[in-house]
């Protein structure tokens, strides 16, 4: 029983990985994508900016099935084959970006500009739990430098929580429901005070972001129920 469970833990973490957040882009986080400065390495900056290409490749084929009219059992296959893929192309890039860090650092936004800055995160961001957590504070010194996005944080931060089968803390992270197959708002602590917290990151409100998902906000009346309803 015990070996069962483990294995389907390690299916959910594979499954919030790859739809924790379907499309999570610079127009998606609301960021401009950035110019460079004198002191910027371009080749770097480069190479980084087609690896997140290969990031969003094949979520945004992803979110294509979402929006097309295949029943839900279809929907799911075609999902399930596009994140074996994805899988193979998130490990090569959290390979490669390990290496980046060991050489120079925490890629901040002086070395590759804004948008290679943001695409470290976003690696870190769609990588496994371990290489999350390990590289987590680095991106937070980063920030504290301004060297990095404060809310790039708060993603990764609600992502590790996420993974680990706790409440976030600043509703960044969504969860798709395996009996519906549609996304719902990952449970967050201190929902009350949610939109303060995210309005000093500069993040919309929670209902304003969730929108742009196709959901409606509401408050849960009884987070209890997420350790009745989600536990593994």
């Amino acid at each position: 029983m015990q070996i069962q469970i483990q294995a389907e833990r390690r299916g959910f973490l594979k499954r919030t990985a790859f739809y924790g957040l379907l499309v999570l882009s610079a127009a998606g986080l609301g960021f401009a994508q950035s110019s460079n400065t004198p002191q910027t390495n371009e080749p770097l900056r480069r190479e980084l900016l087609k690896m997140e290409e290969e990031d969003q490749r094949y979520r945004k084929e992803a979110q294509e099935i979402d929006n097309a009219t295949f029943a839900p059992e279809e929907k799911k296959k075609r999902r399930e084959a596009l994140m074996e893929k994805q899988a193979e192309t998130d490990g090569r890039n959290m390979k490669r970006l390990t290496e980046i860090i060991e050489q120079y650092g925490w890629p901040g936004k002086s070395l590759v500009g804004k948008d290679g800055s943001l695409t470290a995160f976003l690696i870190v961001q769609h990588g496994g739990l371990e290489d999350q957590k390990k590289y987590f504070p680095l991106l937070k010194e980063a920030v504290g430098k301004g060297e990095a996005e404060p809310a790039h944080a708060a993603y990764l931060e609600d992502r590790i929580l996420m993974l680990e089968g706790k409440k976030q803390i600043y509703g960044t992270q969504l969860r798709r429901d395996e009996a519906t197959q549609k996304l719902e708002l990952w449970p967050v602590e201190d929902e009350e005070h949610l939109d303060a917290r995210r309005a000093t990151l500069g993040l919309e409100p929670i209902a304003e972001y969730l929108k742009r998902f196709g959901l409606e906000y509401k408050a849960r009346p009884h987070p209890d129920e997420f350790q009745l309803h989600y536990d593994i």
